[in-house]
């Protein structure tokens, strides 16, 4: 009989060959690309000393498609759970220095069985991706066992139950591609990330079809994006900071000693009460947050739109402000489907909605209109009037048209729409009123100076008319520098907010 003593030794032995990856030259090459090995990742990622790992030993017994005995280390995958900021989060790592990280049957298998750990216990999932796709030779002969399939379908069990985030580190091709971005989060890296689903055609590297700054910029298909493989890790711990840990807990509160009471005396003179003029949007956002930080979420995509997580006195807070900077603060299908997917995010997960109202309506533009402006439209009311969590609509100055549906105050369920003073909103504003109710009387008058100066006094009268409206819309009209204070004891007294919804299986949303 063998002793207890000698089965550890072996069993030690098989995990130390097993964490060894790839092999020295795999590791080394791993590095020289700027990305950092797997288990690096994870311990990066997580609290020092806290990650568990799971499925150490277990791997694929097809000795062949490896050259090594005792088959492939980890199957190219690394699971287990550990903390970061002191909670608990389940992790997979793929491991690029083995077999490409190459998803196989046990590869597969692992990642799947891990995010059933993670659904039942009700805490948060984060990947790493790093792989050249499926592993033909593995799938192939066991066709209908764990594949990608059994990854998306459990990707799709989670959503909306616990908070899911994919780190896209290397390459990430094919239906791994699609199942990278059925998460809630996903983070791209400069130069070593690129997201593909074809194959590259004939002269074009997969970098090229699908890098980083392409989706950043055009498609997307992210969330976040970061400079390297260690501002990835930090971020994504700065992200979870704000996420409860599964959509019956509340976001964490975390006081940061910054008065609740604090007015901002730059407020009052940073925003022109010209409503044609541009003001600085982010820095408005920098004097209201708790010590002046908040996380913005897709900040090189639909630009015209900023959407991030915040807190106010110490609460979390998802954030939606329109950029009068970028497309003068115009919606457009890009910032609509940016602005449903956010706001469908947080109420998910119970954090509070908070709009930062500068829109001039939907933009008006033949391309937007042929590539479906309107469907992508509707999406922004389904998000908008499905939320039942905490909202509030600021007016900061204008809102109008179709704006009044993206930034929604009260109309579409928010639980209360306050302005600063100076504002201006309705159908359209006084120019586009003016060129259309007066089109006749002033095409009539033939001196050009006499037109311009019959519009510009009907524009002043069409601009005091829609005011003496607009002042029965808001609920409250306050001092800029009160912002802060205001919101902050607005969002106490929804805190405890309880709304049901009808009966059903599920909204029939057009996508």
């Amino acid at each position: 009989m063998r002793k207890m003593a000698e089965i550890l030794a072996e069993r030690n032995k098989a995990k130390e060959q097993a964490r060894g990856g790839g092999g020295v030259a795999a590791i080394e090459k791993q590095h020289q690309e700027g990305k950092l090995t797997a288990r690096e990742r994870v311990e990066k990622l997580l609290d020092p000393g806290s990650f568990q790992e799971l499925d150490l030993l277990l791997t694929s017994a097809e000795d062949r498609l490896d050259d090594r005995a005792g088959g492939i280390p980890t199957d190219g995958v690394i699971t287990g759970y550990g903390e970061v900021n002191g909670r608990t989060v389940l992790v997979w790592s793929q491991d690029a220095t083995v077999l490409g990280g190459s998803v196989g049957v046990v590869h597969a298998q692992k990642i799947t069985t891990l995010m059933e750990k993670a659904l039942q216990a009700r805490v948060p999932v984060v990947g790493m991706i790093d792989s050249v796709g499926e592993r033909p030779g593995d799938l192939l002969q066991y066709p209908h066992f764990y594949s990608l399939e059994s990854i998306a379908k459990m990707q799709t069990l989670c959503s909306g139950v616990i908070p899911q985030i994919n780190l896209i580190l290397g390459p990430c091709t094919g239906a791994l591609a699609v199942s990278a971005l059925l998460a809630d989060f996903v983070f791209l890296v400069r130069k070593t990330s690129y997201l593909h689903v074809a194959p590259p055609p004939d002269g074009v590297k997969g970098e090229e079809l699908g890098e980083a700054w392409m989706h950043a910029q055009k498609t997307g298909c992210y969330d976040v994006f970061a400079e390297s493989d260690e501002d990835c890790l930090q971020k994504c711990r700065q992200l979870l900071s704000y996420l409860p840990q599964h959509n019956r807990e509340k976001p964490p509160f975390q006081a940061c000693g910054d008065d609740p009471n604090r007015r901002e005396e730059e407020l009052l003179e940073l925003v022109p009460t010209d409503e044609s003029k541009t003001f600085d949007m982010y820095k408005l956002l920098s004097l209201i947050v708790d010590k002046g930080y908040w996380f913005e979420i897709r900040r090189q995509w639909a630009s015209n739109l900023i959407a991030g997580f915040a807190r106010l006195g110490g609460a979390v807070v998802g954030c939606l402000a329109n950029n009068p900077r970028q497309k003068a603060g115009c919606m457009n299908l890009d910032a609509a489907d940016k602005m449903a997917s956010f706001v469908r995010f947080c109420d998910a997960f119970g954090i509070p909605l908070l709009w930062l109202a500068d829109c001039p309506a939907f933009l008006p533009a033949v391309d937007e209109e042929v590539r479906g402006l309107i469907r992508h439209g509707c999406r922004v009311i389904y998000a908008n009037s499905q939320a039942t969590v905490p909202q509030i609509t600021l007016s900061i100055r204008k809102l109008y048209g179709g704006g009044t549906l993206a930034m929604p105050g009260t109309g579409l369920g928010g639980d209360l729409y306050a302005s600063w003073p100076a504002l201006y909103q309705g159908v359209m504003g006084p120019e586009g009123a003016v060129s259309i109710l007066y089109k006749g009387e002033l095409s009539a008058i033939q001196n050009e100076t006499a037109r311009k100066e019959r519009q510009k006094k009907r524009i002043i009268e069409m601009s005091e008319h829609l005011k003496s409206l607009e002042q029965r819309q808001p609920q409250e009209f306050i001092d800029p520098r009160d912002t802060r204070p205001f919101l902050i004891k607005a969002l106490r007294l929804l805190s405890e907010k309880s709304q049901e919804i009808p009966s059903r299986k599920h909204d029939n949303i057009r996508l």
